[in-house]
């Protein structure tokens, strides 16, 4: 496994984020949480944060399966989950979201567990 720091930190931060909009659907009244609007962009800023973690800086991603995978699902998810989300207020965009950024998190974490961290093609010190 070639797991590192970032992916913890992106763990936790999806993690973080689950339970946010868990707090929305299950009815906690947690402050700044009132209502399914406010959750979906809690949990869009959130997702935000771990793909920027997640995402590979050194290559263009697109030519890749796994690349057009993640591209295809971001704009999934800017298109129906929170656009459509934010319009409507519904519980169902929300819960979409949800399970997007999960995806999001599986796919990422299972590229660096099986492949590693892209490298930028510099040489290294052995």
């Amino acid at each position: 496994m070639k797991l590192d720091w970032k992916d913890a930190v992106s763990t936790t931060l999806v993690v973080v984020g689950l339970i946010l909009a868990l707090s929305v659907t299950q009815g906690w009244n947690w402050p700044l949480l009132g209502g399914v609007r406010e959750g979906i962009v809690a949990l869009a800023v959130i997702g935000f944060g771990a793909h920027l973690l997640g995402a590979p800086r050194e290559r263009f991603y697109y030519n890749d399966p796994f690349g057009l995978i993640t591209v295809l699902i971001a704009v999934t998810t800017i298109g129906i989950a929170i656009v459509g989300g934010l319009i409507t207020g519904s519980v169902e965009y929300l819960l979409g979201l949800m399970v997007v950024i999960t995806m999001f998190w599986v796919f990422a974490t299972f590229r660096h567990a099986v492949e590693g961290r892209t490298t930028s093609g510099r040489a290294t010190p052995a």
